[in-house]
């Protein structure tokens, strides 16, 4: 009992800690002088109340929770980490997130989710530009990583061979399920309606497979596979890690579908959207691997294989004309 009030009444204190930030969010500064939104960051304090922190209480502090009584994962067994160098090796994958972040984003228009920043209408990308974005982020953040990461000793099937996929199955089921379905029952979605089952059939492991390559895949090995461990063996409050590891997933979404940065103030609004969103998505991703150790499980619950697959079927199944 005494376990559950201490619990309890550290969620409440992340509450009002969340309410602290949300006031005083750079976002909701910008916003309220009327600088103009781009279309991410249309009724940010909504999305904030009914998607985000929810997000954040259900797979950070509830899961924190739930497993409290797990032992600690080893770290530099399992991921190869060195702590002599692992606070420089942490610091570099920031530094390389961000400048190819940047140059993939403003030059070609490339974001961790396809369009990029654009937004998606029937007819405005092709086939071509699918695969162009997904071999560029695979190789970018995912080959030369893996590559940089074997060379420093670590092992893909160690890790396979490691992970504890029994134990986690009820993690894996329930937050699949949360990600999955939540989406569709509030109405966020196209997933429903006017589409054969044949398209189904087609267009959901169609997507599952390019949002692997582009998305799922790249944040697996750059936060999970090699910022997160490192941070990890360095920090040991795991919520600490959390957090960080939510402001490096943020990194990787500033240049997300619907993001501006044409001028300084509608690039303001875009990205501190970005930062004040996608940390606390960032943070739900983390959890999983903090208090698992398997970098796959968030690619499952939290990403690709879940709330993309509604959000993103239609448009692959237009894009690649299935019937």
């Amino acid at each position: 009992m005494r376990n559950i009030q201490r619990y309890a009444l550290g969620g409440l204190s992340l509450v009002s800690k969340f309410s602290f930030i949300i006031d005083l969010s750079p976002y909701f500064l910008f916003a309220s002088m009327d600088y103009p939104l781009s279309p991410i960051a249309v009724d940010g304090l909504g999305s904030m109340l009914t998607f985000y922190i929810p997000v954040v209480l259900l797979t950070v502090f509830l899961l924190l929770y739930l497993t409290r009584k797990r032992p600690p994962v080893e770290w530099n067994e399992l991921y190869a980490v060195d702590k002599k160098t692992a606070k420089k090796e942490a610091w570099l994958s920031v530094g390389y997130l961000l400048l190819t972040q940047v140059i993939l984003g403003l030059s070609f228009n490339m974001g961790l989710h396809f369009p990029g920043t654009d937004i998606y209408s029937t007819g405005s990308h092709s086939q071509t530009d699918v695969w162009i974005w997904a071999v560029t982020y695979m190789i970018t953040y995912t080959v030369l990583p893996l590559l940089w990461l074997r060379r420093r000793g670590f092992s893909l099937r160690k890790l396979f061979s490691s992970l504890q996929w029994i134990r986690d199955l009820w993690i894996i089921v329930a937050y699949w399920a949360l990600d999955f379905f939540g989406p569709i029952l509030a109405g966020a979605t196209d997933f429903i309606g006017g589409i054969t089952a044949s398209q189904y059939a087609q267009g959901v492991p169609l997507g599952i497979f390019f949002n692997a390559l582009g998305a799922g895949l790249p944040v697996v090995v750059m936060m999970h596979m090699i910022f997160i461990p490192r941070v990890a063996l360095l920090v040991k409050n795991k919520l600490t890690v959390i957090v960080l590891g939510g402001l490096f997933y943020s990194v990787f979404s500033i240049f997300d579908q619907g993001v501006d940065y044409s001028t300084l103030a509608i690039g303001l609004t875009s990205f501190t959207y970005v930062v004040m969103t996608q940390t606390l998505v960032g943070m739900g991703k983390a959890t999983f691997t903090v208090v698992t150790g398997n970098p796959f499980i968030h690619f499952i619950t939290l990403h690709v294989v879940s709330a993309r697959v509604p959000f993103d079927t239609r448009m692959y199944i237009e894009i690649f004309k299935l019937k």
